[in-house]
């Protein structure tokens, strides 16, 4: 693995940290509640607050789609480029346009990330060496169809929409940081010299 595209697999641990930032910053926003609004309200507030939210939401999408680049470049795996990428630009479309925009989320696009970790699972399998990441994608990607199943049918609370969001966005997100970390720890396994 070349030392850029190392840079391409370390870089997306950072996913879950603006991530983390982006959930966490309507708590020192006066008058806005994570309980009951959605994290995108938050580009309508004060502008340090909106700005800095949508450059979390640009971050994340540009990080991505770098890590969609590196798989595709380790193993040719073009499903999980094109998920991945994808994904990613819905991200990227987010922090550009704000809500009531149908570019927001790209007119629906992001349920393009029910199928990444599963994708991921199968084309990147020589590149995590861990039969318990797999599993774990495989979950992560259960939980996204049952996210879904339960949105669709209104079984989600609409009072606390901003909670059932945000876990939604942290097992999403935190998927990318463990995903990235371990190829990176595959990688450094393959570069030890042999005893």
């Amino acid at each position: 693995m070349s030392k850029g595209i190392l840079i391409a697999v370390k870089q997306a641990m950072l996913i879950p940290a603006f991530a983390f930032y982006n959930m966490f910053i309507g708590l020192f926003v006066s008058g806005y509640s994570v309980t009951s609004q959605h994290m995108s309200e938050l580009a309508l507030e004060t502008e340090f607050f909106a700005y800095s939210h949508r450059l979390a939401d640009i971050l994340i999408g540009l990080s991505m789609c770098w890590f969609a680049f590196a798989c595709f470049s380790i193993a040719k795996a073009k499903f999980t480029f094109l998920t991945m990428f994808s994904f990613g630009m819905t991200w990227v479309f987010a922090g550009i346009f704000i809500m009531n925009n149908p570019l927001h989320d790209i007119y629906g696009l992001t349920t393009l990330l029910i199928v990444v970790p599963v994708v991921f699972a199968l084309e990147m399998r020589e590149f995590y060496g861990s039969k318990k990441f797999q599993d774990f994608s495989i979950l992560v990607t259960l939980i996204h169809v049952a996210f879904f199943w339960a949105f669709d049918k209104g079984l989600m609370p609409i009072e606390y929409k901003g909670i059932t969001q945000r876990i939604w966005v942290a097992i999403t997100l935190i998927w990318y940081g463990i995903a990235a970390y371990q190829m990176f720890i595959f990688s450094n396994k393959q570069r030890q010299p042999a005893p």
